[in-house]
């Protein structure tokens, strides 16, 4: 229980700490009250935090296998209702509408009730500053929960890279600050990469903070382009590229370059999936636009095509990401990005490793006597892993299919349920506003697409179940409500 506290405290604390730059944000900006008003709930919210950790100093905060479970899960619950407090004090929001706001934030799933027009630059720095921390702990829950538990048919062998355990638990600090150093590192030269590029200081920030974390909350009105111009949008782009791979290859990328690629086929098949998507959504921008340069029709390919794998939903403009058909976009958004990043989707690892094990077992078939391993790329892929991987897709299309039922009945017609259940379920909130029908845009509220913040309470709630059991990998969920288990302790 105490190890479960430990978390709980320090995650709670990590995030009131970052309320410490939006505050010189509003100082800067004149807003005074504001500043105050961020000061105070953030000062509470760490002294609170302080206060748990005070309490349980001294006792021992080991965490068992069932409590790192639980841990986890209680994480992604009740933080987002720590940032919840916050959207509702300082924003303005409903107790609804913020908690809908914090879930979006703290998965990366980067939907927003917020109104960009008019909210204070500190709110929305706020905003992306809870989507950065979201990612992190993202890579936290899946290097040190998700990985070593096996969820998903995740591969805990890289994990040695950082804990120098395969599958034991850690909730040792020590392992946390070399993730964190390089997730600040490649987060402040993306800025920097933003600010040479012609953006100016706080939307570089922003925006910065935002793609490494495979977010989509951009945090102004109108299009990326009007802030972003094509050099701003090719350094949009690699970071997107950087948090679609694994954390581990991040680190190979800083410290041995040549081997970035030759080292992990999953990093190879990203980089040719988008190249690949981007050459097709080139060809369509070049065919709409009669004859428009290539250069920047092809970045803006580049970065739809980036955006997408990533799970974000960011485009340069409104249309880009609508001109291929819905089902080709929401294919590859639910396919996601790659293992021990922040992206949501079924992950491209097990999706290769289920093609892999189909043509095997199809192998068998014709050969029943022959033994094969599976392999991706030097990975050997074990039959447990597979099994928990068809686990895994199998529960993960059933929760797709009830939220779209679901939202069906609450929000929308079939075609925009079906959207935005994967949408939320990939975390990428943004896709779906880019696949409504133009013929729905100037009516929010409408019952076939509406917008986000024409969903009614009910449509709220699905989309924060969907957003977190996506970020949870699902099957953690289902291990932490195993009744029979606890009964049994």
């Amino acid at each position: 229980m105490l190890g479960i506290l430990h978390v709980l405290a320090v995650a709670v604390a990590g995030l009131f700490t970052l309320v410490v730059p939006a505050v010189l944000f509003a100082i800067a900006d004149g807003m005074r009250d504001l500043a105050l008003s961020m000061l105070l709930v953030g000062s509470l919210g760490v002294f609170a935090a302080l206060m748990v950790l005070g309490a349980i100093a001294g006792f021992q905060r080991t965490l068992g296998r069932a409590s790192g479970y639980v841990a986890l899960v209680a994480m992604w619950v009740l933080v987002p209702l720590c940032a919840a407090v916050s959207f509702k004090t300082l924003a303005g929001l409903s107790w609804m509408d913020a908690w809908f706001e914090a879930v979006s934030a703290l998965t990366t799933s980067g939907a927003t009730l917020l109104s960009r027009e008019t909210a204070p630059q500190a709110i929305l720095f706020w905003r992306a500053s809870i989507e950065w921390y979201g990612g992190f702990l993202t890579l936290l829950s899946i290097i040190h929960v998700l990985a070593p538990g096996g969820f998903g048919g995740l591969p805990a062998g890289d994990r040695r890279v950082i804990t120098g355990s395969a599958s034991n638990m850690t909730i040792d600090l020590g392992d946390f600050r070399e993730v964190l150093g390089q997730y600040v590192l490649i987060t402040f030269i993306v800025f920097v990469g933003l600010m040479l590029a012609g953006v100016n200081g706080p939307y570089s920030a922003m925006l910065s903070m935002v793609v490494i974390a495979t977010g989509g909350f951009l945090p102004f009105e109108g299009a990326l382009e009007n802030h972003a111009g094509p050099m701003a949008q090719l350094v949009l782009t690699y970071g997107l590229l950087l948090g679609t791979v694994s954390v581990f290859w991040r680190r190979r990328l800083l410290r041995t370059p040549k081997q970035f690629l030759t080292g992990n086929p999953e990093v190879l098949v990203i980089m040719v999936v988008v190249l690949g998507v981007a050459v097709l959504y080139a060809a369509r921008l070049s065919a709409v636009s009669g004859g428009a340069d290539l250069g920047p029709i092809f970045v803006e390919s580049l970065l739809a095509a980036s955006s997408l794998v990533a799970t974000s939903g960011i485009e340069s403009r409104p249309g880009v990401i609508a001109l291929w058909p819905d089902l080709i976009v929401l294919m590859i958004v639910l396919i996601g990005g790659g293992i021990y990043s922040t992206t949501g989707g079924f992950k491209i690892y097990r999706i290769v490793a289920m093609a892999v094990h189909s043509a095997r077992e199809l192998n068998q078939l014709i050969y029943p006597s022959s033994v094969t391993n599976l392999h991706f790329g030097r990975q050997i892929i074990e039959e447990r892993s597979m099994r928990a991987i068809w686990t895994y897709f199998s529960l993960s299309l059933l929760i797709v299919a009830f939220g779209a039922m679901a939202l069906t009945f609450e929000a929308t017609d079939f075609e925009g349920g079906v959207t935005m259940a994967i949408a939320f379920f990939s975390n990428a909130g943004p896709v779906y506003e880019a696949l409504i029908p133009p013929a729905y845009i100037t009516s929010p509220d409408n019952q076939v697409w509406p917008q986000f913040q024409a969903m009614p309470v009910s449509a709220q709630i699905t989309a924060i179940v969907m957003m977190t059991l996506g970020r949870l990998e699902v099957m953690i969920v289902f291990a932490v409500l195993n009744v029979r288990y606890w009964i049994s302790r």
